[in-house]
């Protein structure tokens, strides 16, 4: 029976991590299922959800990352899924996208986070960063969000143009194209 798993690697940003852990799954077996991979400042950060062919042993699996930890300086972790964590949640509404433009300061990413989940939108995805540069720093969020059938997307403009006059921001909402798709 082949069962489902997500691997955490955090290291610094360097070539070859994407192609180190990848390879450590082709090699086993695997099959690379859903994955977030990004850079935040110097270090990379990757999360992927995986299958593995029956044979394969959690103590194998674990001790095939060994080396990579050791080579690539990586901090990894292995999480295997339960049936009930391995099974892709039902959507909660149709997906849009919201991006929240506006001079960093504490609390950007709370008070938009919260404002949203008050209103019952589950957020699927966020992104964040802040401008360096010579004058005050811009902090730029994109955010993907289930919006459920009960809330019409005016009333949702209405709220997040409150929020972004509240958080002195400037917000926008679109449709996400995954829904077409």
């Amino acid at each position: 029976m082949t069962r489902r798993w997500i691997v955490t690697a955090l290291g610094q940003d360097r070539p070859g991590i994407v192609a180190g852990v990848t390879k450590v799954l082709y090699w086993l077996g695997c099959n690379l299922e859903d994955s977030a991979m990004t850079r935040l400042e110097g270090e990379f950060a990757i999360m992927l959800i995986f299958s593995t062919p029956s044979k394969l042993t959690p103590e194998a699996l674990r001790k095939a990352f060994v080396p990579l930890e050791r080579t690539l300086h990586l901090a990894i972790h292995l999480k295997a899924l339960s049936k009930k964590e391995s099974h892709a949640p039902r959507k909660a509404g149709k997906s849009h996208l919201i991006s929240v433009y506006g001079a960093d300061r504490p609390g950007i990413v709370f008070k938009v986070s919260e404002a949203l989940a008050k209103a019952g939108l589950n957020i699927t995805d966020v992104h964040t960063h802040r401008s360096a540069g010579g004058g005050p720093s811009l902090y730029m969020m994109l955010l993907e969000v289930e919006v459920p059938a009960t809330r019409t997307p005016a009333s949702l403009e209405t709220h997040l143009k409150q929020l972004a006059k509240r958080l002195k921001v400037q917000v926008s909402l679109r449709q996400s194209d995954t829904d077409i798709l």
